[in-house]
């Protein structure tokens, strides 16, 4: 035996199909994406800056001024020279070399032979 709905669940299965039918009209879709928590810390200051109340229209706002930009600064942007890729400080390094050479000796034989210098010719 199906239970009835009530009143009040018929209205919000009512008003959840009328939103869901208005955004696709819209073309509007929802977007999930995984983000750090300084970053997420860093956007709701600058939401509070600039007076933002639902983040969704800050990133509307930051995607339009996005798309309006020249193409040339758009590359400009993305491409970041001053933002290195990968760097190793001289503590990681020594920590890395440190730990490398516990496993050395956990396995014998799996040593690294470097190939002599020596010019010889045959």
């Amino acid at each position: 035996m199906a239970e009835e709905k009530t009143d009040v669940a018929k209205h919000s299965a009512d008003y959840r199909a009328r939103q869901k039918e208005q955004a696709k009209k819209l073309g509007i879709e929802k977007m999930f994406f995984n983000m750090p928590e300084g970053i997420k810390a860093a956007m709701a200051a600058e939401m509070e800056r600039h007076g933002y109340v639902q983040v969704q229209e800050l990133w509307q706002d930051m995607a339009l001024s996005w798309i309006a930009q020249d193409p040339e600064e758009r590359t400009r942007r993305l491409e970041r020279p001053d933002a290195p890729a990968f760097n190793i400080s001289p503590k990681l390094a020594r920590e890395f070399e440190a730990a490398s050479q516990v496993e050395i000796r956990r396995y014998p034989g799996d040593e690294i032979e470097y190939p002599s210098l020596s010019a010889s010719s045959p």
